[in-house]
């Protein structure tokens, strides 16, 4: 399958994980704010690099913002606003 066709199948979730990880966030904050484990966020992780074709996750990100797979407004919109993960998933 063509590399294009590749990034344009990420599924809603692999979008939400790229997009944190984008702003900055361990797999352990993913996993937290997302309310999954940290195993599942490595999943994703994986399946992304291969999707993006990517040696390394910065090269990833880079490759999705290039095709628009995620935006930087995206990115800088979620970064500012504000979040309460603790009540979503009832976690200390």
């Amino acid at each position: 399958m063509p590399k294009e066709k590749c990034i344009h199948r990420l599924s809603q979730h692999e979008r939400t994980v790229l997009r944190l990880l984008a702003e900055g966030y361990k797999d352990k904050e993913i996993a937290n704010e997302l309310c999954i484990s940290q195993y599942t966020v490595r999943e994703a992780r994986a399946n992304l690099m291969k999707k993006l074709s990517a040696q390394n996750i910065s090269s990833g990100i880079r490759s999705a913002l290039e095709k628009g797979v995620i935006t930087l407004y995206e990115v800088l919109e979620s970064r500012f606003s504000k979040r309460n993960s603790e009540a979503r998933c009832g976690r200390p």
